[in-house]
């Protein structure tokens, strides 16, 4: 956010695009997800490397939810429970980005450790994303920054370095709806939990599948939640779990705000490369799923139709030419639309 964004001259700028595409890229669906939004975005986050990381309530549980039910082994080293409640999104936002701030200066030497010692850079940010901008004077804005549950929660980024804080309330959610998923037949079945020597399925969690393209500037990649291969029907069983801020009924709508159709897209192209283009798994049927949860803990499968991937596809391989557009005129000053049409739409 704004000067902490680290400033690239042009001989870096040109340095970094060589490195960048000298490299084999695999485009994953939050890749193509933000270059299809924003190219100029794109650039700077996987070109530039000046990443940004938003973390909101709802993404963090539903990591969490990931890793309680697919990987709990991993727990330990990706959280760490907070014995106060976090701040609110607006204000952990800021703290984030000055916590980046604290990390940079600290590699460069600067002994600084407490939270009331970036005073001036806090007012720097809260400027920039125009958070309590509305009071009267900097004494103030700084004030609301600065308190004892700000502190604590300085003090937990600092233990937890490369670990995601969260308070017990999180905590307990999240755990309580795990052992709702495992206790939901519908949902276990069709993730391959039930399987015995007789069943012959396969089920892998967190798998992940690469595919490369020579004729393609970048390849693909996706990291699975839950797939399992059918050995008797003969099918394909791509899961994967979402957690979502609305009801489980609106989730369509969510499919199209967020793009998740761009991610079952990708996730059938690369389980056709890695198993269904083999002999082993020649005519095994594919079957997407999203397996969704709710706030108010509803959770259910949400099967996609043949139908209706197959014209997801279609649409994805269209994003996906555009995408090869920008990777080799290497312009990703504006979306595809608009390069096009020599920088200007017509409604």
């Amino acid at each position: 956010m704004g000067k902490f964004v680290a400033q690239v001259t042009l001989s870096e700028r040109i340095q970094k695009e060589q490195e960048f595409f000298d490299k084999d890229f695999l485009m994953s669906y939050s890749g193509l997800n933000k270059l299809v939004f924003s190219p100029s975005s794109f650039y700077k986050h996987y070109v530039l490397g000046q990443k940004e990381d938003v973390i909101d309530k709802n993404m963090m549980e539903g990591s969490l939810i990931h890793c309680l039910l697919l990987k709990p082994e991993d727990f330990e080293n990706q959280f760490v429970v907070s014995v106060q409640d976090l701040p609110s999104d607006n204000p952990r936002s800021v703290l984030h980005t000055i916590f980046n701030h604290y990390k940079e200066l600290k590699r460069e030497g600067d002994t600084r450790e407490s939270l009331e010692e970036f005073a001036e850079a806090i007012l720097d940010v809260l400027k920039d994303v125009n958070l309590y901008q509305s009071l009267k004077t900097d004494g103030q804005r700084i004030e609301k920054m600065i308190n004892s549950k700000h502190i604590a929660y300085w003090e937990y980024l600092k233990k937890a370095e490369g670990r995601t804080v969260i308070d017990q309330d999180i905590y307990d959610f999240c755990k309580a709806v795990v052992e709702k998923i495992t206790s939901t037949v519908s949902v276990m079945d069709v993730m391959g939990y039930f399987s015995d020597s007789f069943s012959q399925l396969e089920k892998y969690n967190e798998i992940e599948l690469t595919k490369l393209d020579p004729e393609s500037p970048f390849g693909l990649r996706g990291f699975i939640d839950n797939l399992v291969i059918d050995n008797i029907n003969k099918e394909i069983r791509v899961n994967d779990l979402k957690k979502t801020s609305k009801t489980i009924s609106q989730f369509p709508d969510s499919i199209e705000y967020y793009n998740y159709w761009i991610q079952a897209a990708m996730y059938k192209k690369l389980v056709e490369h890695v198993y269904t283009s083999q002999p082993k798994y020649f005519g095994y049927k594919i079957t997407f799923r999203f397996l969704v949860v709710d706030p108010f803990m509803q959770i259910a499968p949400i099967r996609v139709s043949d139908e209706t991937l197959s014209k997801w596809e279609e649409e994805t391989d269209k994003l996906l030419d555009e995408a090869k557009y920008h990777f080799e005129t290497k312009n990703f000053e504006l979306p595809y639309k608009f390069i096009v049409n020599n920088n200007e739409l017509v409604l």
